[in-house]
């Protein structure tokens, strides 16, 4: 039994998915989601900021 799991080697077709699913394919895909958050959410502020004037406390000289 043990010569038949280890007569296919090491990096068979299901170890190498897995290295390329977990080890190259979901880091890229988190890393590509947290880039889309925070573009995201740095153009929300700027339209905070554009229309902060119009409704809304307007800013003083004193804040920053």
């Amino acid at each position: 039994m043990v010569a038949a799991a280890t007569s296919h080697g090491i990096f068979d077709s299901d170890t190498l998915g897995l290295l390329f699913t977990f080890g190259i394919l979901l880091p890229a895909l988190a890393t590509g989601l947290v880039v889309v958050a925070i573009v995201s959410g740095r153009g929300e502020k700027q339209v905070d900021e554009q229309a902060r004037g119009r409704w809304g406390r307007k800013r003083s000289s004193t804040d920053s």
